[in-house]
């Protein structure tokens, strides 16, 4: 007697639930036997053994050879296919666009920039970061139909939909879609999130902060940002503006800046003379080094803030300006020490300027892992440029 179309769909269902069990352990893991695939899966052999044959066969596994070592069969072992897509991470800002390209293990084999003004129209701030997209993928030898996922990260406060809701630094960027940019084919996805939230996550994830469970991010650059980690987890609010203090006069970071500019001769560009300011303290410029610290008055001022909120472990000095550390750390742990009763450490990011793509980076392989993971997206396909 045939099985019922109830008992069918059960199987179906099982089948793929062992499908993604066996990808998941695979994947996290990079490389694993046969048996170790069963202890952590929990699988009999055979399921195992069933699963492992058609994930090869729809090129999602490979299965490596291995060394003959004396006598017996040697085990097999299996791993994820890194190189059957890849992703980009983009950092959207008001005067550069940068990007790297990632396979799906996360290793990243490109990296492109390119030059932006705020004054720069949405067409022309997307169009460079179409640009830097194909640069990355070109000097990767990767085909634009493998890119299988964006992730953005740009100024501004960001909704859900990846629309930007308000970008004070860049006057025509308030009302860009990313998501509908970005996502140039039906299978491709686009994530996007605030430049802030995706250093925080770099940090958490492949920087300074990858041990550390509760954390504060001051995002320093041309425009200052603050985000947190708690519990191990990225906290974004309910509106995705956790830490977010740039409306508040008396906090005064958004004007900061300026005391780096006003001590640089003013031929020098606008989008160099914080660097400068920073070279010159470093050569022990007195007038320099008051500018710093006033700086980093302003800075303590947003950071102590968000500590005395959250009291947490690790503050780290992320964006542009911690590649400045040497000159800029030690005015901020003593203007820190004056207002908290409670220092967290201070460290400085070593992700420097590229900290915000590289988050980026993290978040798009976070969507591809839930693509790809989901029981609920049925049975996976032959691996093809277009699958997910």
């Amino acid at each position: 007697m045939g099985s019922t179309t109830s008992e069918a769909g059960d199987q179906s269902r099982l089948r793929q639930l062992n499908e993604r069990a066996v990808l998941a352990a695979v994947r996290s893991a990079g490389e694993l036997r046969v048996a170790q695939i069963v202890e952590h899966t929990g699988l009999g052999r055979t399921a195992v053994e069933e699963v492992l044959a058609s994930l090869v066969s729809r090129r999602w596994l490979a299965e490596s050879s291995p060394a003959v070592r004396g006598r017996g069969r040697p085990a097999r072992s299996y791993r994820f296919r890194t190189e059957a897509g890849y992703i980009v991470g983009l950092d959207i800002g008001a005067y550069s666009v940068r990007g790297v390209l990632a396979d799906l293990g996360g290793r990243i084999l490109a990296s492109a920039r390119k030059s932006v003004t705020p004054e720069a129209s949405r067409r022309k701030r997307l169009a460079a970061a179409d640009k830097v997209i194909a640069d990355c993928a070109r000097d990767a030898g990767v085909a634009a139909s493998k890119v299988w996922a964006v992730g953005a990260g740009t100024t501004g406060l960001i909704d859900a939909a990846g629309i930007v809701v308000q970008a004070n630094a860049i006057p025509d960027w308030a009302g860009a879609n990313l998501t509908e940019h970005f996502a140039q084919s039906p299978t491709r996805l686009v994530v996007v999130d605030n430049d802030s939230q995706l250093a925080a996550l770099a940090e958490q994830r492949r920087g300074a902060a990858a041990e550390v469970a509760d954390m504060v991010l001051l995002h320093a650059g041309r425009r200052t940002g603050l985000a947190l980690v708690l519990d191990g987890r990225l906290r974004r609010g309910a509106h995705g503006a956790a830490a977010d203090m740039s409306a508040l006069p008396a906090v005064a970071w958004e004007v900061a800046i300026e005391h780096l500019h006003a001590v640089v001769p003013p031929e020098v560009p606008i989008a160099q003379r914080a660097e400068r300011a920073f070279a010159a303290a470093r050569e022990g410029d007195r007038a320099a080094q008051r500018a710093v610290r006033r700086y980093a008055r302003a800075m303590a001022v947003a950071a102590a803030t968000a500590i005395a909120v959250v009291d947490p472990r690790l503050l780290v000095l992320g964006g542009t300006f911690s590649q400045a550390a040497d000159v800029l750390m030690d005015p901020l742990a003593d203007e820190l020490a004056r207002l908290c009763p409670r220092l967290p450490e201070l460290r400085a990011s070593s992700l420097g300027d590229m900290c915000v793509a590289i988050g980026a980076a993290c978040l798009a392989l976070d969507a591809v892992d839930e693509r790809l993971l989901a029981p609920a997206r049925g049975a996976l396909p032959v691996l093809t440029a277009r699958s997910i």
